[in-house]
């Protein structure tokens, strides 16, 4: 019998799991390529051709909705803005669903004693909450989470998830029904780098460094809100230190907001528009001083942007229930969708596939040091190229402009 054809290519696969989990004679495995990325493989002799895989695999649809893009300036005034990315808006509802019996689920990054883990757990209490703030530049292990999802709305609890535009899909695909008590927030995405080059350059920086990582945010506020990191270190007599770290002096980080490093359905994914998945969607409201000044602190507002902001957006009438019923923490101020994404671009387009990721998968075969050397070689290139640039006075770049202005018209 001819087994079903789940995937034709890796474009066509996000890894969320949903037909791994649907399958009712475990015929499914997520199987990990040569790059890292996990994709479901078909046990031909197991499979039974009933289609519930095909059913369920919601990626390639094309008929979505269109979000009702109801959009906001926002921050939560309930919780700790420095423990957050930008504004504190999961925090601040995932607060309100646990005081009322609620579960959270949501991707936190554990220490095992060996690694970071970059995984989904739920939360059933207040203390708990905080594994799950702060941002994950990394595809999270889903583990069975949407099985635990299912059981949970079963028993009539009500279930905040929070994902990526993908993964939420990929639950929803799952449940294949609709649950009033089921509330999901979604992330704005850039893209996701495979957990296993996570691992590699996590590996790396412990061999230079002699110390083991027992903690990595990509987003720390200390210095602001800005994309600074943070890193601890802890040596074999079990002594702690801190290091922080700009965006270029982490190649990992660096190379993922360059999109160098991401699954390749991320680069054509369906969900970077107005078609959104969650009920609501959160993210950074980048340059908020440019769209939205008369909301600052300093201009008679009340927004700190030292502490951040965040968009909010209710894609459809779940999240504006979700908002009404649990956000009375969070402070919102009127915006529209072109504004928030003007800054945004992952709320207009998917990311643009880059040349470098071919260049840095191959290099990954290698070992990450050898991607860490070609990174550090094209830093000092662009390093390079800078102070050149700066060294050119002004009145020499507008009369280039000028002359090239003049060409094109």
């Amino acid at each position: 019998m001819q087994s079903i054809e789940l995937i034709k290519s890796e474009k066509e696969c996000c890894g969320c799991g949903a037909c791994y989990h649907s399958c009712p004679k475990k015929a499914i495995c997520m199987v990990e390529n040569a790059d890292g990325f996990i994709y479901p493989e078909i046990n031909e002799a197991e499979c039974v051709d009933c289609g519930k895989c095909l059913k369920v695999c919601n990626f390639k649809e094309t008929t979505w909705e269109k979000s009702l893009g109801e959009t906001y300036a926002a921050y939560a005034k309930d919780t700790d803005l420095i423990q957050s990315a930008s504004g504190g808006l999961f925090a601040s509802l995932a607060q309100s669903v646990l005081a009322q019996g609620g579960v959270v689920y949501g991707c936190a990054m554990l220490y095992d004693g060996e690694k970071l883990i970059p995984k989904h757990i739920c939360v059933t209490e207040q203390r708990d909450l905080l594994k799950l703030k702060g941002s994950k530049y990394v595809q999270s292990e889903l583990g069975n989470i949407y099985v635990d999802v299912k059981e949970k709305l079963h028993e009539n609890i009500s279930v905040l998830f929070s994902g990526t535009p993908c993964q939420i899909m990929g639950l929803k695909g799952y449940l294949q029904k609709e649950y009033e008590n089921l509330y999901t927030v979604e992330v704005v995405c850039h893209g996701v780098p495979s957990i296993q080059m996570f691992h590699d350059y996590l590996a790396f920086v412990e061999q230079r460094e002699k110390k083991k990582i027992i903690e990595f945010k990509f987003r720390d506020k200390s210095q602001g809100w800005k994309l600074y990191g943070k890193i601890v270190l802890q040596d074999e007599y079990g002594a702690q230190t801190e290091k922080y770290f700009e965006p270029e002096e982490s190649s990992y980080y660096q190379m993922f907001l360059n999109s160098y490093t991401y699954r390749e359905n991320c680069y054509s994914c369906p969900f970077a528009s107005e078609y959104r998945q969650g009920d609501i969607t959160i993210g950074d409201y980048w340059c908020i001083d440019l769209i939205h000044p008369e909301y600052l602190i300093e201009n008679g507002g009340e927004i700190d942007e030292r502490k951040g902001a965040s968009c909010l957006i209710m894609n459809n009438q779940q999240g504006k229930q979700l908002v009404e019923k649990y956000g009375q923490g969070i402070m919102m101020w009127e915006s529209t969708y072109e504004q928030a994404s003007k800054y945004n671009a992952q709320l207009r387009e998917a990311s643009h596939l880059k040349d470098e990721r071919n260049i840095v998968l191959e290099l990954q075969k290698q070992g990450y040091e050898q991607i860490e050397k070609w990174y550090q070689k094209r830093l000092a290139k662009i390093s390079f190229a800078r102070k050149i640039r700066a060294m050119i006075p002004k009145w020499f770049k507008a009369f280039v402009r000028g002359i090239l202005f003049k060409e094109r018209n």
